[in-house]
């Protein structure tokens, strides 16, 4: 039997501690993640992934530079929570638009 990993981080609390579209996350909660962490934390190949950002179930990257793109881990750690609580297409495409509109009002916790 193998022991885990102990590179792999745990988002479990992070998980749990946002609600979705009730909160939105201030300057000291935002961490950008590039494709491999965030592939990582969705166990799901590149393929499937870009399926379900074009089907609206995941937020879009960003762009920080150029040539390079990131995501906003609170967004995709509240998909995955949104699975595991077993919502529907509809309701996750929902919630990610919330997050998508939560971009615009995102505060630097001052």
């Amino acid at each position: 039997m193998r022991a885990p990993d102990t590179n792999v981080s745990d988002h479990g609390d992070q998980i749990n501690e946002y609600n979705f579209i009730n909160s939105i996350p201030s300057f000291d909660k935002l961490k950008l993640i590039r494709k491999p962490e965030a592939l990582a934390l969705t166990c799901m190949s590149k393929s499937t992934f870009h399926l379900r950002l074009n089907d609206g179930l995941y937020a879009p990257s960003i762009s920080i530079g150029e040539r390079a793109v990131a995501y906003i881990e609170h967004e995709v750690l509240a998909v995955i929570a949104a699975q595991i609580q077993g919502k529907n297409k509809d309701e996750i495409r929902l919630l990610v638009k919330a997050l998508v509109a939560q971009r615009q009002h995102i505060s630097l916790g001052e």
